[in-house]
């Protein structure tokens, strides 16, 4: 059985040219976007998360979010992702009952996430945000390529 980091590898390796992702003017070859993935998956380690550790999401669907979704896949993080439209109560409810490490939000999730005290005790991720630690940030980094952490 392949787990789905592996079988990632296998389409970046069968034609890494190839078109892998399409988002409005963002247009990333599977080479392009595993660099970035990559670097997403060092990134969640320099902060900390482990395999196994639970991420909570507050993000609309765009590459953005399906890049953290491909970085959880090889860090072995768990994904959880939120509706972008939760409440700062209920964010805090998900976060607490996930025993989330961190948080990444964006500018239409952003008002919760400044209400919500749970999200203030742990590390946060703005995607088109300035913060202290930012999307952008991490995908730019450079980073060895991601080995598949999680198994099937």
């Amino acid at each position: 059985m392949l787990d789905l980091g592996t079988s990632f590898l296998a389409s970046v390796s069968r034609d890494p040219n190839a078109l892998a992702i399409v988002d409005g003017g963002v247009r990333f070859t599977y080479a392009e976007w595993y660099r970035r993935i990559s670097a997403l998956a060092a990134g969640f380690h320099r902060l900390g998360l482990k395999p196994g550790d639970h991420l909570v999401t507050l993000l609309q669907n765009n590459w953005q979010a399906a890049t953290i979704h491909w970085a959880c896949q090889f860090a072995g993080i768990v994904i959880t992702p939120l509706n972008w439209r939760s409440t700062a109560e209920e964010l805090d409810y998900c976060l607490e009952n996930a025993e989330a490490k961190a948080l990444v939000y964006e500018g239409v999730s952003a008002e919760a996430v400044k209400a919500s005290a749970e999200a203030a005790k742990r590390p946060k991720i703005a995607v088109g945000l300035p913060g202290d630690i930012t999307f952008e940030s991490l995908v730019a980094a450079d980073a060895p390529d991601a080995r598949p952490l999680a198994d099937a």
